[in-house]
């Protein structure tokens, strides 16, 4: 498994980029940030941008040492752009196989890799299967895998070439021309004060000149508090919102307490939906069949065809000081379960804001950490174990729901940014 580069029909494409969400609209700001991060190791990168559907900008970082080059089409994200949706897809190719993962229209940050043994690239493919959730499978016809499409990649790519990658590094041909243009502009600049200076010692008398002093002072005297104020900021630590938030498992257990004060049949009407956040318990109902007598607590409609009833809970107890795993570690736990669902990377935090009455810039660092949201689908909610959701330290549960036969948990993970 790998980066590299494969070819389709007579075109090489760039392969096994590590792709990232920028929800930001400066994209290509945030991808030569990303590859200044300590550990990574990315000679170019490649924008995927967003749509009027909705879906954000994406980058790819290129490894060095794959074969990459400034320009080449990267395979990923051409490829996502012709075939939108939640997918995943292994295709054979020249140099080996190449297994491209994309869901909701977004390519997944380890949803592009190259791998040289076929073996390793057919059970990366069933991994991803096994997770659910995908629209359409690729793979080739003799992995017999049931409901997979083997159309070949050429036809699907349809020789699209839109995305192509592009230097992180500024080239040594820029900056020797900059160089060169910087000292012409010296020089130019040079020559004019020189003449300037002669005419102005012929045409000055000490009164201007005075007068010009003084008009200088006055205005280094009015920039100054806000030139101190720029130098002294100190901006505040971005808010730990997980440490302000209950523990999973103290959340799931007081839903759990809380289902017993929430009536299971009442005649002629019918539940349809149940949520829980933790503060509270919500529950939907429509009306059937039979005579009825709802409980008071029933808030009913108009029409008398449907009503909600919700009870509040205890407030929780915020956990205490908790401290964060990296990315790789969370994937880990994550898939580490036997639960279907998703993770996805989801926008940061918004930053700290200034103090009120403050002037001058203000920028602060982005937070030492990431978040991504998840979802597991479960038969039976989970009150005496702990696995996933109280393994990873900055997991929060936004809120269970019960649709059907199975309950759905929601929420988001804080990890350390890498």
């Amino acid at each position: 498994m790998g980066a590299g580069v494969a070819t389709v029909g007579r075109r090489p494409y760039a392969v096994g980029l590590y792709w990232e969400n920028s929800p930001s609209g400066r994209v290509s700001q945030a991808a030569k940030e990303a590859a200044g991060q300590p550990g990574q190791q990315a000679e170019f990168y490649a924008v995927r941008a967003g749509n009027k559907g909705g879906r954000i900008p994406q980058f790819g970082l290129s490894p060095e040492g794959a074969g990459h080059k400034t320009g080449m089409p990267v395979f990923a994200a051409c490829l996502a752009n012709q075939q939108p949706g939640s997918w995943a897809g292994a295709f054979r190719l020249r140099e080996g196989t190449v297994v491209i993962i994309v869901r909701d229209d977004l390519i997944v940050p380890d949803g592009d890799q190259f791998f040289t043994d076929e073996a390793e690239a057919r059970d990366r493919l069933l991994q991803e299967i096994g997770f659910g959730g995908l629209q359409r499978i690729y793979a080739p016809e003799s992995w017999a895998i049931p409901g997979a499409d083997t159309m070949p990649v050429s036809l699907l790519l349809n020789d699209r070439i839109d995305i192509r990658l592009r230097n992180i590094a500024i080239s040594k041909k820029y900056i020797v021309a900059g160089v060169a243009g910087a000292a012409a502009l010296l020089l130019f600049l040079g020559i004019a004060w020189y003449i300037q200076a002669e005419n102005a010692r012929e045409e000055a008398n000490r009164m201007a000149h005075e007068e010009e002093i003084q008009r200088l002072k006055d205005l280094a005297n009015r920039n100054l508090p806000g030139i101190l104020q720029q130098q002294q900021v100190e901006y505040p630590p971005p808010e730990r919102v997980w440490e302000k938030k209950p523990l999973p498992m103290n959340l799931i257990e007081a839903c759990h307490a809380g289902l017993s004060q929430i009536p299971a049949a009442i005649a002629g009407w019918k539940m349809n939906d149940l949520k829980c956040d933790g503060s509270s318990i919500s529950t939907a109902w429509s009306r059937s069949m039979g005579f009825s007598n709802p409980p008071a607590a029933f808030v009913i409609n108009e029409a008398g065809v449907a009503a909600s009833f919700t009870i509040s809970l205890p407030t929780l107890t915020p956990r205490d000081h908790e401290d964060l795993i990296d990315p790789i570690e969370v994937t880990r736990l994550y898939l580490s379960q036997n639960w279907p669902g998703n993770i996805n990377r989801i926008a940061d935090d918004p930053p700290p804001s200034p103090p009120p009455g403050y002037k001058g810039q203000w920028n602060p660092p982005p937070a030492p950490w990431v978040k991504r949201s998840f979802t597991v689908t479960v038969p039976v909610l989970p009150w005496n174990t702990s696995t996933f959701l109280g393994d990873v330290p900055g997991l929060l549960v936004n809120s269970l729901k019960y649709s059907g036969s199975n309950w759905v948990i929601e929420g988001v993970i804080y990890e350390n940014r890498k």
